[in-house]
């Protein structure tokens, strides 16, 4: 398998569906009822766009997004400004990128790492070069899938301020094993 030529938000990519069975497990949990990027061919659930950009008004429903990677800084802008509650995939192998950093990791609830990669229907191959995250924004953290999930703090909140006593320690701080030792810079 090749390595990632770093142009993974291609046109060739924006057709690639969730999968049914992930698709499944999510809405169990979270009932969703608008897909913001399908067309009628694909989409998931009861109402949805193959235009949501365009959608001005806040949507009262909790929605599901797979964006289309050439376009999704827009529509993860679009996502955090109209949806009310929803979830999203997205790529996750390079978080810094302006998407994750000015975008998605500022807005989002919580990040959900799967701990394996998401095998897309429509693509050709046996499984992503990439593995994907799944974005939550106002609902609760997901409770059927393994994986690990990174919590509203620290970069997820810019402007939060700290307490010394709430920063995370390291082991060498709190542990009696001498062979862990704090890096002195």
């Amino acid at each position: 398998m090749k390595a990632n030529n770093g142009i993974g938000n291609n046109e060739s990519r924006d057709k690639w569906e969730t999968p049914q069975w992930l698709f499944k497990e999510l809405n169990k949990q979270f009932d969703f009822t608008f897909d913001c990027c399908a067309t009628l061919d694909n989409s998931k659930c009861q109402y949805s766009s193959d235009n949501f950009e365009t959608i001005k008004t806040f949507l009262p429903r909790t929605c599901w997004m797979n964006p289309p990677f050439s376009k999704a800084l827009e529509m993860f802008k679009h996502f955090f400004k109209v949806v009310e509650e929803g979830v999203a995939i997205y790529r996750c192998d390079n978080m810094e990128t302006k998407v994750w950093q000015q975008i998605i990791l500022p807005n989002a609830s919580w990040v959900f790492i799967p701990n394996k990669r998401i095998a897309y229907e429509g693509m050709d191959g046996k499984g992503s070069r990439f593995p994907s995250a799944l974005i939550g924004f106002n609902v609760p953290l997901i409770e059927s899938l393994v994986g690990i999930t990174l919590k509203p703090f620290g970069s997820f909140n810019m402007g939060l301020k700290v307490s010394p006593s709430a920063t995370p320690k390291c082991p060498s701080d709190t542990s009696p094993n001498a062979n862990i030792h704090r890096n002195k810079k």
